[in-house]
């Protein structure tokens, strides 16, 4: 198996912290919707007034362009695993180190912040608790199991629900799910290759349910090992890429993303996805030809797993709660001051405290990140 080049390797650090980003805007997003569901858990209703270019601005970018970020980081991690071409067990030990134990220890720390916390306040302060009947105590093998991994299926019957300690953490899950399963992914790549990704094709662009892992995650990483894989493709994806006009890509992606959401109600998304990959592996090109922009992206990247880890569901709450307190969203602009402002304030905290913390203590963050 053939080294990465050094292109390549540019390209794919060049995106790490940026595709963070996006990943933090996609959860810091109100919308009526998610307003009204959190109405009907909780019986908080928040103060929302947007307007219809508001509500835009925060769909291009939130269920737009930065809905490319996670299918990206699939695609990389199976890309490297294929071309670095690890025994199993090696695989497996790394695998361990890097993603299986920062899941162990994030979602304990959140589930110590949701259930034992609670359990905590119940005893020497019981009259900040609303709901003192529902506690970690109460909870049944399956209750842990959805909170910790999820899978419990949605009420509309479109797939699973998300982890509810920790959520952005599906994609750790599936990850390590399809780490142990790469060996079959593999050996049904080299033998049937154009079959098996026709048919994986087919579970990304039509409602086939996957289930044991999400479908998008499926698509992605199998992508990625054909990426590593095979030398023909991996010598010419980034051509590919980059004979691709920007006004092309970009048209197309507007175009998508319009149709998507006003003439096809969400069933375009994959095709928008699809596209919103491409401008941004386009854009990893002006990055790395910048040095300085290069530099800059470089050393954030050793930061992108642990803003991915702390960015929420806890900080992100706490921010919007502070900054509604004192901007609540009373007309459109502070609506996307909101969406804006707190995600900005997520991202800058995030990253100083994971830069504090590798400075203090090395050891702490390494094990934190899976020695990123």
């Amino acid at each position: 198996m053939s080294s990465i080049s050094e292109d390549t390797s540019k390209r794919i650090t060049a995106l790490r912290f940026l595709l963070i980003v996006f990943v933090v805007f996609i959860h810091n997003n109100f919308t009526t919707k998610t307003i009204a569901e959190e109405f009907e858990k909780t019986g908080v209703l928040t103060l929302f007034k947007p307007n219809a270019f508001s509500e835009w601005t925060q769909l291009f970018i939130s269920q737009g362009i930065a809905r490319c970020a996670v299918p990206l980081f699939f695609l990389f991690a199976a890309y490297l695993q294929a071309k670095k071409n690890d025994t199993y067990p090696t695989l497996l030990k790394k695998r361990a180190k890097s993603l299986l134990l920062p899941f162990v220890i994030w979602t304990a720390i959140y589930a110590f912040y949701f259930a034992g916390l609670k359990l905590i306040i119940l005893k020497v302060a019981p009259q900040f608790i609303k709901t003192p009947e529902n506690t970690a105590l109460n909870w049944t093998v399956i209750d842990w199991v959805h909170k910790l991994l999820g899978y419990r299926q949605k009420a509309d019957g479109t797939g699973f629900e998300l982890p509810e300690f920790a959520y952005q953490f599906w994609f750790i899950r599936d990850l390590i799910i399809l780490v142990i399963l790469s060996p079959l992914l593999k050996a049904l790549i080299k033998k049937f290759p154009i079959c098996f990704f026709s048919l994986v094709s087919v579970t990304f662009i039509t409602p086939i349910r996957v289930y044991f892992v999400e479908n998008q995650a499926l698509f992605f990483y199998v992508t990625g090992l054909y990426f590593g894989s095979y030398e023909a493709i991996d010598k010419n994806f980034f051509n590919a890429i980059d004979k691709i006009k920007y006004i092309e890509a970009i048209f197309l992606f507007i175009l998508s993303f319009v149709a998507d959401n006003i003439v096809f109600a969400g069933k375009l998304h994959w095709f928008v996805i699809l596209l919103a990959c491409v401008l941004l592996l386009k854009t990893s090109a002006l990055i790395v030809e910048n040095d300085k922009a290069y530099s800059i992206t470089k050393y954030l990247a050793g930061y992108s797993f642990f803003l991915f880890a702390i960015h929420t569901p806890v900080m992100n709450d706490m921010l919007a709660r502070i900054w509604l307190h004192f901007l609540p969203m009373t007309n459109p602009f502070f609506c996307l001051a909101e969406y804006f402002g707190v995600a900005i304030l997520n991202i800058a905290l995030g990253t100083f405290i994971g830069i504090a913390l590798k400075k203090l203590w090395p050891r702490l963050f390494a094990l934190l990140t899976g020695g990123r």
